[in-house]
């Protein structure tokens, strides 16, 4: 099996190495530097040859469009499913947080920027792993809870896994609770079929 891996903004592939090791029992993963906004993204991870794609935040949201758009099984943890939706929350933050700095970089994109975004696509995932922090600071887990249900309601097949005490990043103790999760879907779900 080929994994495609994909990182958020500002992270890299070694950041992510918690998503990138557990596909590896599994067979070869890409995982390149991914420095792209949405809509690059999308057209270039659709060059890439995979079974499976994966992604954290950004990533994640590349991952679910890319993953719908080429029929393939999705991995995306703490990833936004609607775009406006995100920004907006983002908004409400006062000047210094992390995630106003979020939301004046969003700010600077195109408006078109925006019209990328996995729930327009729900209708076409078949296989999904949702994987998001109970306590996620930047994207809230409504976003993951909301794009299982769309997946399933077009009659894809999607598992939400929300980690208790994660934030937008897992650590520690929460790596193993993530392989072990992975492990188990890629097994039942992904190879089986």
């Amino acid at each position: 099996m080929k994994s495609l891996v994909l990182h958020g903004k500002n992270s890299s592939p070694e950041k992510i190495q918690w998503l990138i090791k557990p596909l590896l029992q599994f067979g070869d993963v890409e995982a390149p530097p991914f420095e792209y906004e949405v809509k690059e993204g999308i057209e270039r991870a659709m060059k890439y040859d995979f079974d499976l794609v994966a992604g954290h935040s950004r990533g994640g949201l590349i991952a679910l469009i890319v993953g719908a758009l080429k029929g393939k099984s999705v991995i995306a943890v703490s990833a936004p499913s609607d775009r406006r939706k995100q920004r907006e929350y983002l908004s409400m933050f006062p000047e210094g947080a992390v995630q106003h700095s979020i939301y004046k970089d969003l700010l600077k994109l195109p408006e078109e920027e925006f019209d990328y975004y996995p729930l327009k696509y729900a209708n076409m995932i078949r296989k999904a792993l949702l994987i998001h922090g109970e306590k996620d600071e930047i994207v809230l887990k409504d976003h993951s809870v909301l794009m299982c249900e769309e997946i399933k309601k077009y009659g894809g097949d999607c598992e939400l896994h929300i980690i208790p005490g994660m934030r937008h990043s897992p650590i520690g103790q929460q790596y193993s609770l993530i392989w072990d999760v992975i492990t188990k879907w890629v097994k039942e779900k992904v190879l089986s079929s």
